[in-house]
């Protein structure tokens, strides 16, 4: 009994020491996924030692008796361990690593590249186009033209915003695409899959990460946002013609309260002899 006892012991004591592996090897697994996405907090400098000398007891056994002996030893040793035990665990920072933020990079200038010589050309023509249209009607240099470019330059302002948009788009999408992908390698890790595997394609997964993203922004065509500028110009016109006519018919209303007598160049009613006034 007793000796099939101690076997019993020594198979709690193997598994016990299997298990604490197999959770040493899921945390190192964890932090290797980890440090793939996020940046470590910079190493710290290990300290110099700085040695010095003390006195320490030395047992003889011929004279089972202690002895005095001098040491030399490491007065900074504590410092050395805790620069060692930082530096071998470090803290990750909510920063991307180097090869992430290139990637990010990478898709704002791909999709900038997609839309913004097409919108430049756009704009090139649009303001081409207005000039025509202002020429032909004698505006050049008149308020309408100014009133016409401000709302160019607001179409123009919103074409940027929307390529500016786009762009942030494709990278908050690039985001969330390795926040699963890491999500999902942190469970596997926890599932105690090797590091190999974990690892292995995580590459090719970040390139198609990025792919996807570019694709999708890519996708929004914006088109051209001033096929109407010839329209755009007519509107103002139209905006013009609406405000004098208004302003007219203000005139015209004022007149009457002033002087609804006299509106057409006579009076309607009789002078101070009372004779009746011919219209004729």
């Amino acid at each position: 009994m007793g000796k099939g006892g101690g076997g019993g012991d020594g198979g709690a004591a193997a598994a016990a020491a299997a298990e604490a592996a197999r959770k040493a090897r899921i945390a190192d697994n964890i932090q290797a996924v980890k440090s793939q996405f996020f940046a470590r907090e910079a190493e710290r400098d290990v300290p110099e030692a700085i040695w010095g000398s003390r006195m320490k007891s030395v047992y003889d056994d011929g004279t089972q008796t202690y002895s005095k002996v001098p040491e030399q030893y490491v007065t900074n040793q504590s410092a050395i361990d805790e620069a060692n035990s930082w530096n071998k665990d470090r803290p990750f920072t909510d920063a991307y690593t180097q090869p992430r933020m290139t990637a990010l990079d990478d898709i704002e200038g791909r999709v900038r590249d997609r839309f913004l010589p097409d919108f430049e050309q756009d704009i090139g023509d649009a303001r081409r186009e207005l000039k025509f249209a202002l020429s032909r009607r004698n505006l050049l240099g008149s308020s309408a033209q100014a009133d016409a470019e401000e709302r160019l330059q607001d179409r123009i302002g919103e074409g940027r915003r929307g390529i500016d948009q786009r762009v942030a788009g494709a990278r908050s999408e690039k985001e969330a695409l390795d926040q699963q992908l890491m999500n999902n390698l942190i469970g596997q890790a926890q599932a105690d899959v090797s590091r190999s595997s974990l690892l292995g394609g995580i590459g090719s997964s970040f390139l198609a990460n990025t792919d996807r993203a570019i694709n999708a922004a890519n996708q929004q065509s914006m088109g051209n946002m001033f096929q109407d500028v010839g329209s755009l110009f007519k509107e103002i016109n139209d905006q013009k013609a609406i405000q004098q006519g208004m302003a007219n018919a203000a005139m015209f209303s004022n007149a009457m309260r002033n002087n609804p007598t006299n509106l057409f160049g006579g009076n309607s009613t009789s002078g101070s002899s009372g004779d009746i006034v011919d219209w004729g």
